[in-house]
């Protein structure tokens, strides 16, 4: 509970190797020591490290100031659109825009774990957009192309 804060430790943040005294209850205090603050990951993510009565912890917190670098790629949601069955990299594009395919074609290859995985048509139709380029990392469901 943050009450239990002391005020500059509640309003400001601690210093690295700064230590505070949280007082719980009567006879229960936890000496609390900020060890170091990671920098933001792609996903504004901070890992900070800090002691609780000695003991090294480690938690992630987002930081709302950090400008998020990761790119996230448009989720397939109609039934004309092919989605990512498996995260992964795209390193084959087997159709381009404009072409007519048949049910069962195969329309792209994904690597993921040195295994590569040929992802078919279910339906036929034509190639109407491709949305994502060459050796793109997907995530599993994003839109690659629309029939």
């Amino acid at each position: 509970s943050v009450e239990c804060l002391p005020t500059p430790a509640f309003y400001y943040p601690l210093k690295p190797n700064e230590e505070i005294m949280v007082n719980l209850e009567s006879g229960k205090n936890l000496l609390i020591r900020l060890r170091y603050m990671g920098e933001p990951n792609d996903e504004g993510m901070r890992e900070v490290f800090f002691q609780i009565n000695g003991q090294t912890r480690n938690v992630l917190i987002k930081d709302n100031s950090a400008k998020i670098q990761k790119i996230s790629n448009v989720k397939a949601s109609g039934p004309n659109e092919v989605g990512a069955p498996l995260q992964g990299k795209l390193v084959e594009i087997k159709v381009k825009e404009g072409d007519v395919i048949k049910k069962g074609q195969p329309l792209f290859v994904i690597e993921a774990m040195k295994m590569e995985s040929t992802i078919n048509s279910n339906v036929d139709g034509v190639v109407k957009k491709i949305y994502l380029k060459l050796n793109t990392m997907v995530e599993q469901d994003d839109c690659l192309l629309s029939i």
